[in-house]
Formats: C-alpha cells, sequence, structure tokens
C-alpha cells in the first residue's frame, strides 16, 4: 500500500457523513454555571415537560449526532442540558481526564439544575464519562445525606456503552474496575454496543455494578459500535440514533418508577490500578502464555484453523476497519511480513465484529498483505481478552505468546524485528 493510499484511506475515515436522518430540531442556547467557583457551560435546549435530561459529554463524540440526539429528545417533551466539563475545566479531552475528573462538578450540576428547573433529572453519558458521573452521583447521595435531605429528585443515569476501568491492563489480564464501579446503588439504564469492543465485558460489568446494589436495565445494540461516534456509519447504527430519543424517553419513565437511595454505598478508596498507557514497542506478555486456537473463516470465506503454533513465530494482530491506529499499523505490517518472508514466521490479523463486504471494500482501498480472519461477533476476540484496538500477540516457536502489545507500533522497526527474529535462537 502506497502512502498516499493509506492517506487516502484515513482522509475517507475522517471525513465520510454519516447518515443520521435525525432532523436538525431546535438550537440550543448556551448559559453558564457556577459550581465550585468554576464556570460550567451549558447548552440547553428547553422543554416544557417535568423531566430534565443532563448529558456528560466530551469533545471526542460526534458533535452533530449530540445536537440532533439532544433536540430530538427536547422535542419529546424533556429539557436537556448537554455539558462538557472537560472542556469548561480546560482539561484535555480523553480518557484519562475522564478517569481523573472529581465527582463534585457532576453533583454540583445535578444541585443546580434542581435548583434552577425543580424538573426531575436523569444524568446520561457514554464510555468512560461513566466514570465521572457515577462518581458525581455518588457525591450527591452523600451531599444529600449530610444535609439530611429528602428531596429526591434524581431519578438515575442511562449510560451507553460505558467503560469502567480503572486502566486498560497488560495485554492478556484482567481489567479492573474503578472503585465507584462497586460503590453505586442507584437504577441505570445500560445501551451496549453490539460492536463495541467491551461488548462481552458485559455481564462482568453488570455483577461489579450490582455489588453495590444498583438496578441495571441493559440491552444490546446490534451491529453498533459507537452511537456518537463519526467513523460508525453503519446502516443498525443510523437506526438506532434514529429510535435513541424515543429510547431515553422509555428509560427516563423506567428510571422514574425505580427508587434512587439517597444513601451512598461505601467507597473502597484504596482500590486502584495503576495506569498503564498503550504501548510503544513489544512488552513481555503477562497473562496465560497458552494461546487459544483460531476457527474462523476469511474474507473469501474459506474457513482457516489455527490450533498449533509450534516452529515458527506467529503474529496475530487483532483489529478493526474504523480503528485509525489499526490502519496506520498496517503499512509496517506488511513492510515486516516481507522482511521475515524467509523465516519461519505467519502473520495472521483478525477483524473484529464487522461483516465480509465491508472488509472486502476496505482491502479494495488499502493494501492488506496478510491474511484476514473475521470474528463476526466478536466472541473470539473475548476470548483472548481484546479490550483495545489493535492489540497483538507473538508467539514464539515454542507454541508459548511472548510479547503482548497493546496499541499501533512500527512493526518493521529495526529493534522490533531483532527481538522477534532473536526468538528462533532460544
Amino acid at each position: 500500500m502506497t502512502r498516499v493510499s493509506l492517506l487516502k484511506h484515513l482522509v475517507l475515515l475522517l471525513l465520510c457523513c454519516p447518515l443520521v436522518l435525525i432532523p436538525p430540531g431546535q438550537a440550543s442556547t448556551g448559559m453558564d454555571i457556577t459550581v465550585h467557583n468554576e464556570d460550567i457551560s451549558v447548552s440547553r435546549y428547553a422543554a416544557q415537560g417535568e423531566d430534565l435530561l443532563i448529558f456528560f459529554s466530551s469533545a471526542e463524540g460526534s458533535a452533530k449526532r449530540t445536537a440532533r440526539v439532544s433536540a430530538a429528545v427536547a422535542d419529546l417533551g424533556i429539557e436537556v442540558w448537554h455539558v462538557d466539563l472537560a472542556d469548561s475545566l480546560f482539561l484535555p479531552a480523553g480518557t484519562a481526564t475522564q478517569r481523573s475528573l472529581d465527582g463534585k462538578y457532576v453533583a454540583g450540576v445535578i444541585a443546580t439544575a434542581d435548583r434552577q428547573t425543580g424538573k426531575r433529572i436523569t444524568v446520561m453519558a457514554r464510555s468512560y464519562g461513566a466514570i465521572p458521573v457515577l462518581r458525581g452521583v455518588r457525591q450527591w447521595q452523600v451531599e444529600q445525606s449530610t444535609q439530611g435531605s429528602e428531596a429526591n429528585y434524581l431519578s438515575g443515569a442511562i449510560l451507553m456503552s460505558p467503560e469502567l476501568y480503572s486502566s486498560i491492563p497488560d495485554l492478556g489480564l484482567d481489567p479492573v474496575y474503578a472503585p465507584v464501579t462497586h460503590a453505586t446503588n442507584i437504577p441505570i439504564v445500560l445501551l451496549q454496543g453490539g460492536n463495541r469492543s467491551n461488548r462481552w465485558q458485559l455481564d462482568t460489568l453488570l455483577d461489579h455494578l450490582q455489588q453495590g446494589g444498583a438496578m441495571v436495565y441493559a440491552s444490546v445494540l446490534p451491529g453498533v459500535t459507537g452511537l456518537f461516534y463519526d467513523e460508525d456509519n453503519a446502516m443498525a447504527t443510523q437506526q438506532a440514533l434514529l429510535d435513541l430519543p424515543d429510547r431515553i424517553k422509555q428509560a427516563a419513565r423506567i428510571l422514574a418508577r425505580t427508587p434512587t437511595p439517597l444513601l451512598p454505598v461505601r467507597l473502597n478508596s484504596k482500590q486502584a490500578a495503576v495506569s498503564t498507557p498503550l504501548d510503544l514497542t513489544l512488552k513481555p506478555f503477562k497473562g496465560n502464555p497458552a494461546p487459544l486456537p483460531l476457527d474462523l473463516f476469511d474474507v473469501s470465506g474459506t474457513r482457516v484453523t489455527h490450533n498449533k503454533y509450534l516452529g515458527k513465530i506467529t503474529v496475530i494482530n487483532f483489529w478493526a476497519s474504523w480503528c485509525k491506529p489499526c490502519v496506520e499499523e498496517i503499512p509496517s505490517l506488511n513492510r515486516l511480513r516481507e522482511k521475515m518472508k524467509d523465516k519461519p514466521f505467519e502473520l495472521i490479523s483478525v477483524d473484529y465484529a464487522e461483516d465480509r463486504e465491508r472488509i472486502r471494500q476496505f482491502m479494495n482501498e488499502v493494501d492488506v498483505d496478510f491474511p484476514v480472519l473475521l470474528d463476526t461477533d466478536g466472541k473470539v476476540s473475548a476470548q483472548w481478552n481484546v479490550l483495545v484496538f489493535p492489540s497483538t500477540f507473538v508467539i514464539g516457536p515454542d507454541g508459548k505468546i511472548v510479547y503482548g502489545v497493546k496499541g499501533g507500533i512500527i512493526w518493521d522497526d529495526e529493534d522490533v524485528v531483532d527481538q522477534l527474529t532473536a526468538l528462533l535462537s532460544r
């Protein structure tokens, strides 16, 4: 693949316009509220009903999708406040900020919204934004109980594909959940993207949430990677976006009928995970070194099985076509395969939760010089404990996993090639 063709594909990823059919609806009005001596900007979508939805979001999502969904919810009679705390607090957009945000700002926004509107409040967040929102709800409970208040105006939370990990662990290890996950007892409506990388962690997440007594109403949105992710233009996502305002209205009704405890659950603040950033090179694998077999179909419809990895170096790369770091590392994987062609070496890739036609189209645009197997429902990736994309496992000639890489790297870097080649002399 030439550099021009790669850049062309990346530009298409960035500029491809979603076909969201939600009408524009009303425009928002801007206002500022003061929370803990900080000015918090709010985009308000007015409505005459008795309910208020506070959507805590971030600049990482699609502003157009956020605005249109918010306007459509307001048209159904639910007032919407859209709040980007990171932007208001001049913090960088990203998962690290969401993991570290103090819940006092969410609690302050909730209390201010009650004073200004007197409406029944539901909070909403997606992905890692669920962490500060749950912290904030718990802080609100602490303040209510400390003040002896019985004003129960908070209905609960709507969480969309929540990522409640304290950090992404090294490849092969189980995630550690943020302490607030186990200290949450409010009612929650959870909408999980069926194609999102955390789909098969849902049962584990529900177990963790229910430890604190949370009543969770969960449903999976088939075929959806990210509702507010511009690159997800699948028909299933377009339909889910159209349905989302009605889902939110229904969720608000369900939450309003479910009691919200005013007393918080004890928080085990000692539980913490060491932050592990994405890898920049090969890292020693810390999980179970025995690789799982692969039994999948490739893009041509041929069944491919791998259950013995002996006598050669095997690199297994888990990726997705919507993942920009995955696409960016494809040329270096091509070059690595070329460099290793005279050695006992095999490169296998496993595409996550995409259909054959989508990958065929992708491979017409981007040169992929190695086999692509299709994990159409994402279950194989889950069995390999893949939480982020790309994730790559390096198996030595003895059939054991030696290295693991979470994130994209330059695979034909001289040091990387030397490390791989050295495995042959072990």
